[in-house]
This record gives C-alpha cells, sequence and structure tokens, in this order.
C-alpha cells in the first residue's frame, strides 16, 4: 500500500543538477540509477520502468474426450512473468498561469530473497515480492526541480575478508578469513524536471535534457 512520510522539495529551476547532487552527498553515498526521458500530453500519465522481468513456468494439465469415451491426457507449460524495480507513474497538469500540478506515484517492488531472482532457469511459481509506494502532488513552475524521496529499505549482507590462497584453506580458512554481517538502508530519491512544450515555444533536444552520444561519452 501506498506509504504516507513521502518528501518533497521543489528547487528553483537555475538550480545544477550537479548542485542538487552535491547536496544529497551530504546525507550519505548516493548512486545514480538512471536517467531518463519522457514526453506525454497536458491530463495524460507516464511511466517510466526501470527494472526486470522475471519469468516463470505454468505447468498445465487437460484431459481430452475422444469419441470412445476414452480420455487423452496432455500437458504442456506457458511463460509468464512479474516486474521487480521501479515503476513511476507521472500525470501533469497544467493550469493556465502556467503552473504545473504533478501526480507522482513511484513503487518499487524486489524479490524477498535472492535465491528466487538468480533462480531464472527453473522457477515454476511466480516470486515473492516485496513492494513499497508512495504518492505525492506537487505545483511547480516550468524548469524547476522536484526532489521526491521516502522509499527506504533495508538489506542485510555479508561481506567476507580473506587472505589471497590462505584463506581458501579447507581447515585454515577460519583462521584467514573473516565474515562481518552488514546492514544497509537505502532511499530512492528521485529528481523530476518538467518541461511545458507548445507550438509557441520551441525547444531543443537538448533544452529537454538530451545530450549528444559524443557528450555522453565525455
Amino acid at each position: 500500500g501506498g506509504l504516507p512520510n513521502a518528501r518533497a522539495m521543489v528547487a528553483q529551476g537555475s538550480m545544477q543538477m550537479s548542485e542538487i547532487v552535491k547536496f544529497l552527498k551530504t546525507q550519505g553515498d548516493v548512486k545514480s540509477i538512471s536517467n531518463p526521458k519522457v514526453l506525454t500530453l497536458n491530463n495524460q500519465p507516464a511511466l517510466i520502468s526501470v527494472g526486470n522481468e522475471l519469468f516463470y513456468k505454468i505447468q498445465s494439465t487437460s484431459v481430452m474426450q475422444g469419441a470412445s469415451g476414452a480420455g487423452t491426457q496432455q500437458s504442456g507449460e506457458t511463460i509468464d512473468s512479474v516486474f521487480a524495480g521501479i515503476l513511476l507513474d507521472i500525470t501533469p497538469e497544467i493550469s493556465e498561469d502556467g503552473s504545473i500540478t504533478l501526480k507522482i506515484n513511484p513503487s518499487i517492488s524486489d524479490t524477498l530473497d535472492a535465491v528466487q531472482r538468480d533462480n531464472t532457469g527453473s522457477r515454476n511459481i511466480p516470486p515473492d515480492l516485496s513492494r513499497k509506494q508512495i504518492s505525492s502532488v506537487v505545483t511547480m513552475q516550468d524548469g524547476e526541480h522536484v526532489i521526491l524521496g521516502g522509499l527506504i529499505s533495508s538489506k542485510t549482507g555479508t561481506k567476507v575478508s580473506k587472505v589471497p590462497l590462505l584463506g581458501d584453506l579447507p581447515l585454515l580458512d577460519h583462521i584467514f578469513k573473516r565474515e562481518v554481517k552488514i546492514n544497509s538502508v537505502d532511499e530512492l530519491v528521485l529528481i523530476i524536471t518538467p518541461h511545458i512544450v507548445n507550438k509557441d515555444k520551441e525547444l531543443s533536444l537538448e533544452d529537454l535534457g538530451y545530450r549528444k552520444l559524443q557528450d555522453e561519452k565525455k
């Protein structure tokens, strides 16, 4: 279900993205997941997805009744999938004064354990997913940035440190190898910058945030 603790902040359009990232780094480590762009109409939803389709097999058995009354059993399988990752649903509404109201509905889903995520070859049931989502409505101006947080997840893992070669010996590995349990807390932060495109205001692809391939490689 939706989480009530969505945190949104609107930054001026003159603020550079690098400045926003620098501010976020003061709160902890920052990793960029994706930088998508999307075009949509006024009052029409736009959907952005970043993740993976997890496939699984469904076994089915049917009995075909013959003319003699004898039944013939037939079996087969079909392939289905579920999505695990980040979904972002955005619906813009432009007012007469030029302000933009964004209805933002992000969600994040993941498998409950790594075995279900990696076992793609023999998975015969849908994997169990954890799902978190928030909803937020923000009014802003063209070119301003909305910074939305609140999707928080915690993970527990194991970090292994060992002496090369000696840490792999069967009888001595406990001396030269150490395992430490690590608890990490991650928060998904979305930075959204809307632009109004109309026939009286021509914008280039660069104005909309797209860059040339040679610029991306720099």
